[in-house]
């Protein structure tokens, strides 16, 4: 059973902003156990979130190597209570008040307020029971810094109250669906081989910004989780369900997605994969159902059962079918669009009517967008290279042009970049992102 707010999970940790990371060791310490001790005083850090979130922070501020900036713990003043109203994940009533009410004497006394003296505890609380922007009252009185970290802290509110737009993602067995979420987060969130390991319902979120860290929800609560967590299942975890949220790099970025990867199917093998499939299907909890195919490996009988299930199941919810492991081919010898007219005639004839068809590599587009933000192996970079040359060959921005002429990828200058486009990416990314605004029928 879950028991936290999940919707809190698609903000990210506003702490990577607050200068304190930054500070000596001792106004660190002074900081988090302050901080620590505000939250007890309320009452609050028992449950999962903010106990989780607590330990971020302890282990975010403690160990981030110290710049040679040293203020006076004065200065966090109202950054602390930022911090305080982030880790109560933003929401304040009543009660809340009330405690804040009693933390605000200990508050008060640490930082040496005078009396009649502003501070910002109750005018910043009492601001979230019913907006989601700080009121120029309070604002006059933040420095810049404070100001900037109030921008990112109202941004954070403002991006989880946002209606999040669900994604289902399905496939058979060996398509590249886990290499495909990849691509599309633009980070390594799903463990990628060639058979179905787990029967779980992995659930992905997209977080707010930038912040560096994943949060995991697999019966603990992980919110500086590492790929130790993310690829290893808890055995603890009794529940069909494990939620990463990380933010997404790429042109959905902004958007507050949830992504739902169901186990992959193969009806010879283990049945709990596809019945857990089938019943998310029936569920119709989505707002988009994405096929993942493999272009090398049509119309298997698998395939063919699986395709069946899903178009009497869909109804009116819109498909996207994406051909994967387009980079298999030889563009020498085997002509690409050939391979894609028959994919789009198979599936015209299992009865899908106007079947909107993404050709990609989702490994080209992990692989281009991984290299972006940290160094790839020397294995991984030959092969980047590779398929940078292979895909300016093949041309697959062709079929999209002529059959997307409505979306637009601008060109990039950069090749690493632009092999985000040139091997459908970021095409696929524009239609989906077309389908989240609510855009006209392709």
């Amino acid at each position: 059973m879950i028991i936290i707010k999940i919707e809190n999970l698609s903000m990210s940790n506003i702490l990577v902003y607050n200068p304190i990371i930054n500070d000596s060791d001792s106004v660190k310490r002074e900081y988090f156990e302050r901080l620590k001790k505000y939250l007890k005083i309320g009452g609050f850090g028992k449950r999962i979130y903010e106990k989780s979130l607590l330990e971020a922070y302890e282990k975010i501020i403690l160990t981030h190597k110290s710049a040679d900036i040293v203020h006076d713990i004065s200065f966090y003043r109202n950054l602390i209570v930022f911090d305080l109203l982030h880790i109560l994940g933003c929401y304040v009533n009543d009660t809340t008040i009330r405690k804040l009410k009693q933390i605000e004497k200990q508050y008060v006394s640490d930082f040496q307020i005078r009396s009649g003296q502003w501070n910002l505890m109750l005018p910043l609380a009492a601001s979230l029971t019913n907006s989601v922007k700080i009121s120029s009252s309070i604002r006059r009185h933040l420095s810049d810094i404070e100001k900037k970290y109030a921008d990112v802290f109202m941004h954070n509110l403002a991006f989880r109250n946002k209606k999040p737009f669900r994604i289902m993602v399905t496939a058979t067995m060996s398509a590249g669906k886990s290499t495909f979420i990849n691509s599309l987060v633009g980070k390594y969130v799903c463990l990628s081989q060639n058979m179905a390991c787990t029967s779980k319902i992995h659930s992905i979120y997209n977080k707010a910004f930038e912040d560096n860290y994943f949060y995991e929800y697999d019966h603990d609560l992980v919110m500086t989780a590492g790929r130790e967590e993310l690829v290893n299942d808890n055995e603890l975890n009794y529940t069909d369900k494990i939620i990463v949220a990380g933010h997404f790099n790429g042109i959905l970025s902004d958007e507050r997605i949830l992504i739902d990867d169901s186990p992959g199917v193969n009806f010879s093998e283990d049945s709990s994969h596809r019945e857990i499939t089938e019943a998310m299907l029936k569920r119709k909890k989505y707002d988009l159902l994405i096929y993942v195919m493999n272009a090398t490996q049509l119309s298997t009988n698998d395939e063919n059962e699986h395709l069946e299930f899903v178009r009497k199941t869909i109804g009116k919810t819109p498909l996207i079918f994406v051909l994967n492991k387009i980079d298999s081919f030889n563009e020498e010898d085997e002509n690409v669009r050939d391979v894609i007219d028959r994919q789009i005639q198979y599936l015209k004839s299992k009865g899908f009517k106007e079947p909107i068809v993404c050709p990609l590599s989702a490994r080209a587009g992990y692989l281009s967008k991984t290299c972006q933000n940290s160094t790839l192996s020397r294995s991984d970079e030959r092969t980047l290279y590779y398929l940078v040359d292979k895909f300016e060959r093949m041309r697959l921005k062709e079929y999209y042009k002529t059959s997307f002429p409505q979306i637009k990828v601008p060109y990039s200058d950069d090749e690493i970049e632009q092999l985000q486009n040139s091997c459908g990416l970021s095409y696929t990314e524009k239609i989906i992102k077309n389908y989240i605004n609510g855009g006209k029928k392709l």
